[in-house]
């Protein structure tokens, strides 16, 4: 039950770039990511558009004893498939087909391959695009055509991070959240199978429930036909939001192993996921309260509030909304920011979905929610029509947009120049705690910054802005300090971006170095020669 065997495959040659001038010339995005780091080149490229051809670039690669990292929609922003240290990048956007649509005991579910973007796959559960998919079984094309006559029925994967041009292997890889996290859970809740590529370039197709650790152990047999026990270390993992390091646990799962995994321990050629029902209706409601205490204490009030499931509770702080504000009107009429009730207080975004009757329903206890913090639904931007809700969502979204504008406009100046961005989470009792840790920090180091984020979950981003280089000195040994205080509140130092390269130094103020020596144990198993993703994660 424990054994992790990968067997090996017939593979094929991939399609190649070795030319030194045409990368530079045609492939120059591939040497970095959303985290702009960057490598200045790398020996080859390959672009597999199979798992047979993905399984011989790794062999090949194992041959010539070169390392590589695997790309995908490179929308991360931790470094984690910038080739920095590595021979060779295995860009996977070719492996771009919806495989399979399929119904079973446990509900609907997909198989795609690893560039499949999540707008794409949106969009053909949407328009229902799913009739003779190349992967499909005869029962998964019945259960297909069975979707698309059922007029009334809507499916969509519910894990909402918010770059739809991330790709499927991506997300898998990074276990990615966004803001329906508070209700759906992160990626890996959603994911129930994989095929896995290993380094030397055999492959598992892996359902979950049919590999599990005993305790702590798996055991991994290698090509020879020797195993290797791969033990894990006894770590309690933070009971939050949390992408620091392998997930963890006691009898786990092997799919929930990978997940999360940053491309060091495999590639991925297919993922099945999960998907439910799309709601029928969905209502936002921005509600600009006071001040923070207000948008606190409605948080707090929402989470408990039984008359109500919220799909996700989200903040913007003061000077989100001043800084959004300065960014429409400099814009003027040609700003795409949508106009709010008040550009004065903190806002709380908070979603609800169910069927119609539910959600009309749902406005009596959310006026008196409202109410508990001195507001009501008259003060607030209401949405249920889809061009209204993707106007809320585009509001959400300038913030980071509004942040980075600014940020590259000063570093334009200054070079080295560079925003400071948190990504951790704390458990539920400790959100005014940490909330009071960053502000009394700010404060002290005197330093511009936005807050906003998933507060369903006690997850925000700080965003510091500095104007000069001493202010990001500041501004790192601040983001440090934070990381102690907030691993000692039982929170994660990476909550939904993952380690990559940037973020190692957060990882060791998670975990002691015997828990990180026991990671890296588990990496060698998998992987002995360090092929796959040098220098990320541990």
């Amino acid at each position: 039950m424990n054994k992790i065997a990968p067997i090996p495959v017939e593979s094929e040659n991939c399609a190649c770039v070795r030319d030194q001038a045409e990368i530079a010339e045609k492939y120059r995005e591939l040497l970095g990511d959303e985290s702009r780091l960057r490598a200045e080149a790398v020996s080859r490229i390959y672009f597999p558009e199979n798992a047979a051809q993905l399984s011989g670039a790794l062999q090949e690669l194992a041959g010539l004893g070169e390392k590589c990292v695997l790309s995908a929609g490179r929308t991360g922003i931790t470094g984690s498939v910038a080739p920095i240290d590595a021979d060779a990048i295995v860009s996977l956007g070719g492996l771009n087909r919806l495989l399979a649509f399929g119904r079973d005991e446990n509900g609907y579910y997909v198989r795609a391959e690893p560039g499949v973007s999540l707008a794409d796959l949106a969009e053909k559960l949407a328009c229902k695009e799913l009739d003779n998919l190349p992967g499909a079984s005869a029962e998964e094309q019945a259960a297909a055509r069975e979707f698309m006559a059922d007029e009334e029925l809507s499916l969509w994967f519910p894990v909402d991070p918010t770059e739809m041009t991330a790709h499927v292997g991506g997300v898998v890889a990074n276990n990615a959240s966004g803001a329906r996290t508070y209700r759906y859970g992160s990626t890996r809740k959603w994911v129930r199978g994989l095929r896995a590529v290993f380094a030397d370039g055999r492959e598992l197709f892996v359902r979950r429930g049919e590999v599990k650790a005993e305790g702590l152990s798996f055991v991994f047999k290698n090509a020879d036909g020797s195993q290797t026990p791969c033990d894990m270390p006894a770590v309690v993992m933070p009971d939050t939001k949390c992408t620091a390091g392998y997930h963890i646990a006691r009898d786990m799962d092997l799919i929930d192993l990978l997940v999360g995994s940053e491309g060091t321990l495999c590639a991925f050629a297919e993922v099945e996921l999960l998907l439910t029902r799309k709601p029928e209706s969905i209502l936002g409601v921005l509600a600009v309260v006071d001040d923070e205490e207000k948008a606190l204490a409605l948080v707090e009030n929402a989470r408990t509030r039984e008359a109500i499931e919220f799909e996700a509770i989200e903040y913007f702080d003061h000077d989100a909304l001043s800084l959004l504000k300065q960014k429409k009107e400099e814009d003027g009429s040609g700003s795409h920011i949508p106009e709010i009730p008040s550009w004065d207080g903190a806002a709380v975004y908070l979603e609800i979905a169910g069927t119609e009757d539910e959600t009309e329903e749902a406005c009596v206890p959310l006026e008196e929610l409202l109410d508990s913090v001195g507001s009501s639904l008259d003060d607030t931007w209401a949405a249920m029509e889809e061009g209204e809700l993707e106007q809320q969502k585009l509001f959400r979204h300038s913030v980071p947009e509004a942040v980075n504008s600014i940020i590259g406009q000063r570093a334009a100046k200054i070079p080295g120049l560079h925003k400071i961005g948190t990504d951790m989470a704390v458990p539920d009792a400790a959100l005014r705690e940490v909330f009071a840790l960053y502000r009394r920090g700010l404060a002290e180091a005197g330093l511009q910054s936005v807050v906003f984020g998933h507060i369903g979950n006690n997850h925000v981003h700080v965003n510091i802005l500095p104007a000069d280089l001493s202010q990001l000195a500041k501004a790192k040994e601040l983001y440090v300090n934070w990381a102690k205080e907030v691993v000692r509140l039982g929170g994660a130092v990476a909550a939904e971006h993952g380690i990559g390269r940037l973020k190692k130094a957060m990882l060791e103020r998670q975990y002691p170095l015997e828990i990180l020596d026991g990671m890296r144990g588990i990496r060698k198993v998998f992987d002995p020669a360090g092929m796959l993703a040098p220098g990320v994660l541990v």
